[in-house]
């Protein structure tokens, strides 16, 4: 058992080495500027088969969320990030080692299981390092300032991968390895706030977790569904989730039609993801200034955007309107920026460190489901209509959705914690 002083060094020591570790880890640099080209190009693998791809991958995040959890769980946070770094690893090198569709659907399987280890255990460790009082901010800080310097960092790599790339198609894939790697070596420095107990572990082991897992999440399920906050907050992050998945795979195809050659992609990625960067610097403020409705102006000025991109587009065709559709994209991208920092703050409001890990997972398996389901029916859609007058199809649902979703909020979520009832914030009290 450890001792306060032995527990405030731990917290100190992570609550330092989490940014510097997030400008390295959060997602994969100096790949997905150059991933189209490489699957393309280097793998022999067409558009359609492509969208193949992407299918069995969000099928994968979804299922892959149950033995992350579990995982997480049985191992602690630190293992299980230095884990999940090492499936990243491995996901790299089957992508650089081995050919064809097979293969990536193979290396997106082992990636599933690794990101979602990652994501499950990196922000539940940040949480439980500062979770004191007053330590919920410091929580957003330390997240928005190691989110800033990735997208930094990432906005430079993007640019110069598309170089590397005509030098040599496996030069972006092999420096993104190496990032990986430094990811996984700087993971070694992580402590677990709350140690586990060696007893229980092995009393029932790895597979006996899985199969109890279920009863923990039914309560987690249970939960959501009698907190009228939880339901509000999900209902919410279908609508946006959906429509960003559903638009961010429309930006490309949009970007082809109007006259963007393919190597100018990765200046294009690189410029939206320095945007994204300096944009966590307006975090603070929005949320200073509008409180309880930047969810609302976040979500309603990407949909916004996407509504413009497709009447402009729809309008006039002609490389005349690229412009305005780079300053839509570049406002959609600060508006993901900043809801990627604020999603998980306010997932684990009110919540404690064993019901952290459940109210996640529940809360991305909802979420990915439905993104899933509308990724689909997105994709069916450019099947009757141009990807122009699909943008603003989509636009417009998405708006209508989102007004019922915010309505549907107002008198949920963004409340004082007086003006909750105690089963919207408080998990025993459902669990009982």
């Amino acid at each position: 058992m450890k001792n306060l002083k032995e527990i405030r060094k731990i917290r100190r020591n992570n609550a330092r080495l989490y940014p510097i570790y997030k400008m390295f880890s959060w997602d994969l640099l100096f790949f997905y500027s150059i991933e189209f080209l490489f699957y393309t190009i280097t793998k022999k693998v067409t558009a359609s088969e492509i969208l193949v791809i992407n299918g069995f991958y969000l099928i994968f995040r979804i299922i892959m969320q149950i033995p992350a959890v579990a995982i997480t769980d049985f191992l602690g946070k630190s293992k299980s990030i230095i884990l999940g770094n090492i499936l990243l690893i491995i996901y790299m090198l089957v992508l650089i080692s081995c050919p064809g569709i097979i293969s990536i659907i193979i290396a997106d399987l082992i990636f599933s299981l690794g990101y979602d280890i990652k994501t499950i255990a990196e922000s539940n460790l940040l949480y439980d390092s500062v979770a004191t009082r007053g330590g919920e901010g410091l929580y957003s800080k330390l997240d928005a300032r190691g989110g800033s310097w990735y997208y930094i960092l990432d906005g430079i790599a993007s640019l110069v991968s598309g170089y590397l790339f005509v030098i040599n198609n496996y030069l972006p894939m092999f420096i993104c390895l190496g990032f990986i790697i430094a990811s996984t070596i700087i993971s070694f420095g992580f402590k677990d706030i709350y140690e586990e107990r060696e007893d229980k572990k092995e009393e029932i082991g790895l597979l006996n977790t899985l199969n109890s897992y279920g009863k923990n999440l039914k309560a987690s399920f249970k939960f959501i569904l009698r907190s009228r906050r939880m339901k509000a907050f999900i209902l919410f992050q279908i609508v946006f989730y959906s429509v960003i998945e559903i638009v961010e795979t429309y930006s490309s195809d949009l970007l082809i039609d109007i006259g963007i050659h393919e190597e100018q992609f990765s200046m294009i990625f690189a410029v939206l993801t320095l945007i994204g960067g300096i944009s966590l610097s307006l975090k603070r403020p929005i949320e200073k200034i509008l409180k309880n409705r930047t969810l609302a102006f976040i979500s309603l000025m990407y949909i916004g955007a996407c509504i413009v991109v497709g009447i402009t587009s729809s309008l006039w065709k002609n490389e005349s309107i690229i412009p305005i559709v780079l300053i839509m994209y570049a406002i959609q991208r600060i508006n993901t920026s900043i809801w990627y920092i604020l999603e998980y703050k306010y997932l684990k409001n009110f919540t404690t460190e064993s019901m952290r890990n459940k109210i996640t997972f529940t809360y991305e398996f909802i979420g990915g489901i439905a993104a899933s389901i509308f990724s689909v029916l997105g994709g069916l859609l450019l099947n009757i209509l141009t990807v122009e007058n699909a943008f603003l199809v989509v636009g417009l649902i998405a708006f209508v959705s989102m007004i019922i979703a915010l309505s549907y909020m107002s008198t949920r979520f963004g409340l004082r914690p007086e003006e909750y009832r105690k089963e919207d914030i408080e998990f025993e009290t459902i669990t009982k």
